[in-house]
Parts: structure tokens; sequence; C-alpha cells
């Protein structure tokens, strides 16, 4: 496939016939996604080309706006462009990875407070010529916009987008957590997706040494052995093994994940080790290793108080 932008249009010329493009595009017609640039189809050389275009002046390159526009707005757009990937899979035909998301083809609708993009009426997974996956544009795109968020969100947007990316989230609950920042979401999002009751963890260890115990209810919690840093101090005579800073604990959509930190002894869940800074997920009694301390996972429930 040969893809051309400019002049306020992106152009995809097949090499192949698809056989499934006459379904998609009727699909597509009859979804009426708000968030897609129309296209035009016509034959070149004997193969099938679609121009997607920016119809109205309103319509701009994001990249050329974006910087103007207030954070909730930006929020917005983040919002609804996760959305978008859960939506296009609904009708049980189209992937998300028809969704063109190169982040300088993504365009802004300044009326309608869209973003508006090229979605293919393939049934497969598109073919960047920069050798890229989709899931690697998708996460280039959501790093571009949030640089214009805060650093906090921007930090916490990239562990959902990554989480995202491994299967270890699903849209809903990267929604849900986001709604948690406290502002408005697009209209496309009216359905609100907060789950009634929040949890806690309890870590708990008891030896010879003494006696640890640990409650784990924010965004990120620090276990290691340096008190100035980690909200979880290991100390000296409990454990010489733990490293400075063992290993992270992060709470997202009221589910917490564990990474090690490139500790010199390594973290381990139920047994098995954590490699260096990848995201697991704790469940109600686990064991979790750090170095030569073992604790005792705990979760628990309660319900979340009205705002």
């Amino acid at each position: 496939m040969i893809v051309k932008a400019r002049d306020r249009q992106i152009s995809f010329l097949f090499q192949d016939d698809d056989p499934f493009l006459e379904i998609g595009c009727r699909i597509l017609e009859q979804e009426q996604v708000e968030q897609m640039l129309p296209y035009a189809r016509k034959q070149q050389n004997g193969k099938e080309k679609l121009t997607f275009y920016a119809e109205h002046n309103n319509v701009v390159l994001l990249m050329d706006m974006i910087s103007s526009l207030e954070e909730n707005t930006v929020i917005d757009i983040i919002c609804e462009t996760i959305y978008l990937n859960k939506k296009i899979e609904e009708n049980g035909f189209l992937k998300k990875e028809c969704i063109w998301y190169k982040y300088d083809n993504i365009y802004f609708d300044s009326e309608n407070n869209h973003v508006r993009v090229a979605i293919l009426p393939i049934s497969g997974e598109l073919r960047y010529a920069d050798g890229i996956n989709w899931y690697g544009h998708f996460e280039e795109t959501m790093t571009n916009i949030a640089s214009y968020l805060s650093k906090d969100k921007a930090e916490q947007l990239g562990k959902l987008v990554y989480m995202l990316k491994i299967g270890r989230i699903a849209e809903e609950e990267v929604l849900a957590e986001i709604e948690h920042w406290g502002c408005g979401m697009s209209e496309t999002l009216s359905v609100r997706l907060v789950p009634q009751q929040d949890t806690i963890l309890k870590l708990l260890y008891s030896g010879k040494e003494g006696r640890l115990e640990f409650v784990v209810n924010d965004e990120d919690f620090l276990i290691g052995r340096n008190a100035e840093l980690a909200e979880g101090a290991i100390p000296a005579g409990i454990s010489k093994a733990v490293s400075r800073k063992h290993c992270l604990i992060t709470k997202m959509n009221n589910k917490y994940f564990v990474q090690d930190l490139k500790s010199v002894n390594h973290t381990l869940l139920n047994g098995i080790m954590i490699p260096p800074y990848e995201l697991m997920e704790l469940e109600n009694n686990d064991i979790l290793s750090v170095a030569d301390i073992e604790f005792r996972v705990t979760e628990i429930s309660y319900d979340r108080k009205p705002a």
C-alpha cells in the first residue's frame, strides 16, 4: 500500500486486491463514525485508491493547533482516541489496527471538538512504510498529545498506554482511570465507567527478624531500604538484601501492579522473577518476594464514597 499525505488529504493506494473491502465500506457507512474523515474511492491503474480529506476549514491538523487548547480539551482528545479503538471493533469485523494513527496525519474539528482520522475499511492491520507497527504509532501519538498535559498526567497516561499495549488492561479501564483526573470527557463518552468499589492492598511479612505491614492505597508505593524515598521502607535489621529502590507498586483503575526497579536481588511474584520494569498484576493471596522478604498480599474492598 502506498500512502501520500498532502493538501489536507491522505491517499492510500492498495497494491493487492482486498476481497473484504466492499464489506468494510458498507460497515463504515452504517456506523457513521464521527471521528472518521470522509473519503472518496476511485481506480488508479487498475488499483483501488481511497482518499481521505479535511472537508471544512474548521478541520485542521491537530499538531498545528493543539498548543492553543486547554488541558481539559486535550484530555477529551485522548479519551476520544482511546474510545475510538473500542468503538471500531464493536462491529466484529473491523479492527482498531485499521485506524491510521500517524500523529502528523490526525486532524481536529474545532467546531465539533472531535479528532478526525482516516479509518480504512479493511479487516487486517495496516502496514506502515517506516516499519513501526500499529501500536508503535498509537503510543507515539498518545505521547505527543500527552506532552501538552501536566507532567504527572503525562506519566500516568504513558503507563496506561503501555498496559493497553501489552494487554494487561482494557480500553474501558483506561478511560475510567483517566476520569479520576477530575475533568469532563467528550460527549462521546456519555456512559461513565467508574467502578463502585475501591480496593487497598495490605502487604504482611512476619519472620524471626521482625514483622512488617504496609498498606498500599496510593497510585505509587515504593519499597526499598531508603527510608527517605520509600513509603515501604525495609530496615537493615530485617534485611540487608533489599535495594535502596527495590520495586514499585502502581495503582491503575483499582488494580495494583508491581515492577522491579532493576534491583540487585530481584523481585518475585509467586516464585516467578519479574523482569526489570515489567508490570505484573498483584492479586489477593499472592506472595510478593522483595529480595529475601516474602510478603503475603491481601486485597481489601470497600464502597467508594460518592463524589
